[in-house]
């Protein structure tokens, strides 16, 4: 019987893809180009991104989470042809903050849903991003952070998922055993195989768009991914099996009714 679920925030609580992606990319760059205006907007867009990417190759095989605050001032510099000042790239970092909020939407019913399970469940967020005040201000202005006592965000730690230590700090703020806390998630490796790995049952949060986990081993960051399951902590990769595999949230609740859990 579990006692808890924690879940992602983006593709899992509020949908995040490539639309969303490039809106707050572009809006970033935007605030970064008051101060270069004369800086062609589309070799600024490359510069940042190149920049971001470069980061994910060095930093996901470890595990390790982007300092954007310090890609966003080298960049900057590299745009502007000088360091920022400490005003104008907090102006930078909040553009970012504010557009990457303005652009989350939850699906309809998400609120009701969520009202339901805090009832029987203690809820927690367990997520991604190099930024935590994106999240944890998302979920202000959702309405929604009032069903989550707990909130770990990378950011704040350094460290991803699938790193069995942001999924440990999680389990230690719950203060309850692994077998006991439901994850729910959309990414293959980062939620399926670390919460695996990190002994919690887990739920994926996926469409049918192909094998979740080819995607997610094949595409953009594939090598990096495959370098991070070479860890000895994740040696349990290729085993890794979500309870099941749902096509939107909004199924989560169906789903337990029917395990009788």
């Amino acid at each position: 019987m579990f006692q808890a679920i924690a879940f992602d925030f983006g593709n899992t609580l509020c949908p995040w893809g490539e639309e969303q992606y490039w809106q707050v990319t572009h809006r970033t760059v935007s605030q970064i180009c008051v101060h270069a205006p004369r800086y062609d907007f589309d070799s600024a867009v490359e510069l940042f991104v190149r920049a971001r990417r470069e980061g994910y190759a060095k930093n996901l095989p470890r595990m390790e989470e982007n300092d954007l605050v310090e890609i966003l001032a080298r960049t900057a510099a590299k745009i502007c042809g000088r360091p920022l000042s400490e005003a104008e790239l907090q102006e930078v970092v909040d553009a970012h903050v504010r557009s990457f909020v303005d652009v989350c939407a939850p699906p309809k019913g998400l609120h009701e849903l969520l009202e339901r399970l805090s009832s029987k469940y203690r809820l927690a967020v367990l997520s991604n991003y190099p930024l935590s005040e994106c999240i944890r201000l998302s979920l202000r202005e959702l309405g929604i952070e009032r069903h989550f006592g707990i909130t770990v965000v990378s950011g704040d730690m350094g460290v991803i998922k699938p790193s069995r230590r942001i999924f440990g700090r999680l389990l230690s703020d719950l203060r309850l055993p692994p077998e006991k806390v439901l994850f729910v998630g959309d990414d293959w490796v980062a939620d399926v195989v670390g919460a695996c790995a990190s002994g919690m049952p887990c739920v994926q949060i996926a469409d049918s768009n192909g094998d979740p986990k080819a995607l997610a081993l094949d595409g953009m960051f594939g090598p990096y991914f495959r370098k991070a399951l070479e860890s000895p902590e994740l040696s349990c990769w290729r085993e890794a099996r979500p309870l099941a595999v749902l096509g939107s949230i909004l199924e989560l609740e169906q789903w337990l009714e029917g395990r009788g859990a």
